[in-house]
């Protein structure tokens, strides 16, 4: 299952399904094809065509200013913020993006809650240092102190940093939490936080879209534009995944 959750998005992708076209074209000795997939090529490397996408996946949840955030018992910043890479001088920690992690140490300084949960991210192929325990360290030398953090056990998606975070919610007797990740993120996380009973406030942070007005440079097709076109495809893809997977399991559970 979780080889599919990986492999869906990028066989579905726009890179994905023009490259399967263009087989499909030589195989069939057909044009049609090769002109769907050049169709495909130019309208998602529009960069018009990923920032509209963008603009879709950020809507339900628009940014919140901390001051207006209401207290809960802890904040949880999901995993997806960290990569590390293996050098000649030992493991090296690099930022993919630190919005999750500053918007969740915010959060506590500003007394939002006093406590702090990162979920140890880790892909079972990986023998790099989990995710949550990178970001403990550095929260600790940022003033946070260590008895105010806590680590899940290791989890390799979003429906498993649910289930690990319930656990310590439940020992911990934990009533709500400000949940923190990307605003496109967030209705999946949310509804997968719901289904397994956690009480959240979601903070969305890591806002990708941009709403100014359109200018000519909208319109000229380059890799920087596929690439967003196919990030935002992905998270509509593991939305619909998630869709499936629950209804599937609605209707085996109900008689």
């Amino acid at each position: 299952m979780l080889a599919l959750h990986k492999l869906l998005p990028l066989i579905v992708s726009p890179l994905g399904l023009v490259v399967g076209l263009l087989i499909l074209s030589v195989v069939l000795r057909r044009r049609a094809p090769t002109v769907l997939a050049l169709g495909i090529l130019l309208i998602g490397s529009l960069p018009l065509t990923g920032n509209r996408l963008w603009i879709a996946l950020e809507s339900d949840y628009p940014f919140r200013p901390i001051a207006s955030v209401e207290k809960a018992d802890a904040v949880v910043v999901l995993s997806g913020t960290v990569r590390s890479i293996k050098t000649s001088e030992g493991v090296v920690t690099q930022w993919g993006n630190a919005d999750r992690f500053m918007a969740g140490i915010d959060l506590v300084k500003a007394g939002k809650a006093p406590l702090i949960i990162f979920t140890r991210g880790q892909q079972p192929w990986s023998n790099l240092p989990p995710e949550g325990e990178i970001l403990a360290q550095r929260a600790i030398s940022m003033g946070v102190r260590s008895d105010q953090i806590l680590l899940t056990g290791i989890v390799t998606n979003t429906a498993d940093e649910a289930e690990e975070v319930r656990t310590l919610v439940e020992f911990a007797g934990m009533e709500r939490l400000l949940l923190v990740t990307s605003a496109f993120h967030m209705p999946r996380a949310k509804k997968i936080f719901d289904r397994v009973g956690i009480k959240s406030i979601p903070y969305p942070t890591d806002f990708k879209s941009s709403r100014g007005n359109l200018d000519w440079l909208d319109f000229i097709p380059s890799a920087d534009g596929l690439n967003t076109t196919s990030k935002a495809v992905r998270e509509f893809i593991g939305r619909l995944y998630y869709l499936i997977k629950y209804e599937t399991e609605s209707r085996v559970v109900t008689p």
